[in-house]
């Protein structure tokens, strides 16, 4: 699920979304102190999402580039009616839907490649002969294929999805768990102590919300940074709180400790986990 982002640069829009982020943290606020960081963590990624349902909506996931909103629109309704097929006005129904986005899907596709040709041929007329190039590029390149499978440390291949999972996992841990040998002095440093009443100012959350990027993907919470920047002085003062009970308590919310690690081919063998910096190593060793 991803929220509509982009309507956000509406004004309007923005105001709407930080009044309703007010609006559901408002009993939040007055209770506070009663929750511990996990629980008011877990409130906090509730209500921002259900602001962004409300206020922004998700955006639609296409496949392909020409699809368009009346086509998508389409494909909802046939799904509403792929539940009704058991009777035979309901399969009727279907099947016409159906008929009607395979035409659509095709008539929209001879358009969109029509177009992109069209646009080729005006670049190539104002001697912009690198933008017409490029949606050749675009239009001719193969689609990558996706490989399920992948090799274990003995090089067997592995195929069951719990299989992948686990060997990755093992990767990623060697991966990062490794010793560092640093200076003694410096790890040698007096105990912070977190016997303050308010160790976290309200301007330091600020500060770090106005650094946050735009346009960076979402964690496990699926919650992006264009949420928080937009959530107003409410938000700022929720985690504010919630710095301060982490500071105070030492116990993390679990969300804050989780990461998402996507895989992402560069070049080498698809089957082998390793990193750009593993595989310079292979090549320099091979040599």
């Amino acid at each position: 699920m991803k929220f509509n982002l982009d309507r956000l640069r509406d004004p309007n829009i923005a105001e709407s979304f930080k009044t309703t982020v007010g609006g559901k943290f408002a009993p939040l606020l007055t209770l506070e102190e009663d929750h511990s960081a996990e629980l008011l963590t877990a409130k906090f990624n509730k209500v921002r999402i259900e602001s962004a349902n409300e206020t922004l909506g998700n955006v639609r996931r296409k496949t392909q580039r020409w699809v368009t909103n009346e086509i998508m629109d389409m494909c909802n309704k046939r799904r509403e009616l792929k539940k009704n097929k058991t009777t035979h006005i309901g399969t009727t129904e279907h099947r016409e839907i159906n008929c009607k986005i395979r035409k659509s899907m095709n008539q929209d596709k001879e358009d969109w490649i029509g177009k992109q040709c069209t646009e080729i041929e005006e670049k190539l007329e104002k001697n912009n002969s690198r933008r017409a190039f490029q949606i050749v590029k675009d239009l001719t390149k193969p689609k990558r294929a996706r490989v399920s499978t992948i090799q274990d440390e003995a090089g067997n291949c592995l195929t069951e999805e719990e299989d992948v999972l686990k060997r990755w996992t093992e990767y990623c841990s060697d991966l990062y768990n490794y010793q560092t040998n640093g200076n003694p002095s410096v790890t040698s440093c007096h105990k912070s102590s977190n016997n303050d009443d308010f160790p976290v100012q309200r301007e330091e959350v600020e500060e770090a919300i106005r650094s946050l990027n735009h346009g960076k993907a979402a964690g496990v919470d699926n919650i992006p940074a264009e949420l928080i920047k937009h959530g107003g002085q409410t938000v700022t003062n929720i985690l504010t709180s919630i710095c301060n009970k982490i500071w105070q308590t030492g116990e993390w919310p679990t969300p804050w400790t989780q990461s998402l690690i996507i895989t992402l081919h560069k070049k080498g063998n698809l089957q082998q986990c390793q990193t750009a910096e593993r595989l310079a190593l292979s090549a320099t060793q091979a040599k």
